[in-house]
């Protein structure tokens, strides 16, 4: 359950190459990061209460991010509603 969790988790907040990043995080060397996401070692508890701490500063990165990407959407609809609208004009 470990590997398939810790895999998963690094996945999503490092990409296709996580265990260098995971491990840097977590300050394990990244063959500890190997063993823990091919099962042969458990994930020390540390190291979940490490991955949780970062866990939670991502989605508050995200979280503050959405506003903005929210307007910004907003006005490139805007942009393309007006466009589209001069386009019929030029006809």
């Amino acid at each position: 359950m470990d590997a398939k969790l810790i895999v998963e988790l690094g996945q999503a907040l490092w990409g296709p190459a996580w265990k260098g990043p995971m491990a840097e995080a977590v300050r394990h060397q990244k063959s500890a990061v190997t063993d823990w996401a091919s099962d042969r070692v458990p994930v020390p508890a540390g190291v979940w209460s490490e991955l949780k701490k970062i866990i939670r500063q991502r989605r508050h990165e995200l979280d503050r991010l959405v506003p903005r990407t929210e307007k910004a959407h907003d006005a490139a609809l805007q942009r393309t509603v007006e466009q589209a609208k001069l386009g019929k004009r030029s006809l």
